[in-house]
């Protein structure tokens, strides 16, 4: 329960990006996931090592990823258990993770004959444990398992897992539409996709909203950068959608920066538009209307400042390619 209370004290503060010290001397302190690894230390879901480091780029095994996502859902793992209830054939009855396992087991979190519990960790797999011990409801997600990705079919096992996943960008997507399910986890992936449902685990219907918008800003970014236009402006309209659902239930400096936010992708758009039918003008004002936004953005908002940056680097990408004059010259 510490870390409930931990994170109970404010969601959007505790998950903030932010500079943070750490205690690992393999992370520096300038790592933008250093705060990560040091919160999921400080609340006890995944522990760094006896060396004192992270060891963010190690495999995770299929055992260790049983017991962060155990940790990650609340659930005790006592020390007592009747070992006659566990049904695999392939694992340690002295070892480390045997109460996690009793626990997942009883649970009915995991079941078979084997369980390879000193084996790498997939995507899917993890993802899987995740979900089951933080209660995912995958009920809104049981006509959404079409098109999630290239690599994940409808009949797929892990299609529902997936499907939340793109939802709220727990596992990234990236450009080229492949989730690739069966790739081994490091910790660094791990830490990631699990500090990212600890969020939405702990959080209320506006900080899912937020989480959501958050994602569906990542996914228009990620598409947009691999030169995608068109895709990532599908995600215009929920963008839109999710900015007025926060200013109806959070009318704060986040709702503020979100509504800047959604109205810079909107002129970004616009602009690439705008150059596509040589309109240079056009494209160059909607260039400087999406700038201003996004430094709306930055002066509102701390988490969803690294957007307002990426912003930013994307038009001096299109003004390079465009030779065009700065942009700021069009205000004079």
């Amino acid at each position: 329960m510490k870390y409930i209370i931990k994170i109970g004290v404010g969601i959007f503060c505790i998950f903030a990006i932010q500079q943070t010290a750490t205690a690992f001397t393999d992370i520096a302190v300038d790592d933008p996931n250093a705060h990560i690894f040091q919160h999921l230390a400080d609340v006890g879901v995944m522990n760094g090592f006896d060396d004192g480091l992270f060891h963010p780029e190690k495999l995770v095994t299929r055992a260790e990823a049983l017991v962060i996502a155990l940790r990650a859902g609340d659930i005790s793992i006592p020390n007592t258990f009747d070992p006659t209830k566990i049904p695999f054939s392939d694992i340690d009855p002295n070892a480390w993770y045997i109460p996690a396992i009793a626990r997942a087991v009883n649970l009915e979190f995991i079941g078979g004959t084997t369980f390879r519990p000193n084996q790498p960790v997939s995507k899917a797999e993890f993802l899987a444990f995740l979900f089951r011990t933080t209660k995912v409801n995958y009920r809104p997600f049981l006509n959404t398992k079409i098109g999630i990705a290239d690599d994940i079919q409808e009949d797929d096992w892990f299609a529902l897992a997936f499907a939340y996943a793109k939802k709220y960008q727990i596992a990234h997507l990236p450009a080229d539409n492949l989730y690739r399910p069966h790739k081994s986890l490091s910790r660094l992936e791990v830490a990631l996709m699990t500090f990212r449902q600890l969020r939405l685990f702990h959080g209320d219907a506006a900080t899912r909203d937020f989480l959501e918008l958050q994602a569906k800003i990542q996914q228009f970014m990620t598409l947009f950068r691999a030169g995608k236009t068109e895709e990532a402006q599908t995600h215009l309209p929920r963008i839109l959608e999710l900015t007025e659902n926060l200013t109806l239930k959070r009318n704060n400096e986040n709702a503020v920066a979100a509504q800047a936010l959604s109205q810079s992708l909107k002129h970004l758009v616009n602009s690439i538009r705008a150059f596509k039918f040589g309109q240079d003008l056009e494209g160059l004002e909607e260039l400087f209307l999406s700038s201003r936004y996004a430094d709306r953005t930055a002066e509102k908002s701390e988490k969803l400042s690294p957007f307002a940056r990426d912003v930013h680097d994307i038009i001096s990408e299109i003004l390079g390619k465009n030779n065009a004059q700065k942009i700021f010259d069009i205000s004079n």
